[in-house]
């Protein structure tokens, strides 16, 4: 089973990857299926990981989303018709950041 430290840093990764694939702009996003999907996809894990934490820990931490994520993940699974790509670019636009932040708040780093 996965821990709620592996299921943040799952999370910081799919915030990365959006990043990475968001890089090149709204134009390519939307003339290049693959990069949304992709983008989709990581979406998509930000919700199944912010499913699958605690309750002890996402109410230790209410500045995060977390309803809102996985109502995004459940509706991209079961309504995957609704997801569009100018939903998507608005994640990427307005809420990548501030959740970047929300949830650096919470993982502490390993020391090696």
């Amino acid at each position: 089973m996965r821990g709620d430290s592996l299921r943040l840093a799952d999370m910081l990764q799919a915030l990365e990857r959006i990043r990475t694939f968001a890089a090149p702009g709204a134009a390519t996003m939307l003339a290049d299926p693959k990069t949304a999907d992709a983008i989709a996809y990581e979406v998509l894990k930000l919700g199944e990981a912010a499913s699958q934490l605690s309750p002890l820990l996402r109410s230790k931490h209410p500045g995060v989303p977390w309803g809102r994520l996985i109502r995004q993940r459940n509706q991209m699974v079961h309504e995957y018709f609704r997801t569009d790509e100018a939903t998507l670019w608005k994640f990427v636009v307005h809420d990548l950041d501030p959740l970047e932040r929300e949830l650096r708040k919470i993982v502490v780093p390993t020391r090696k």
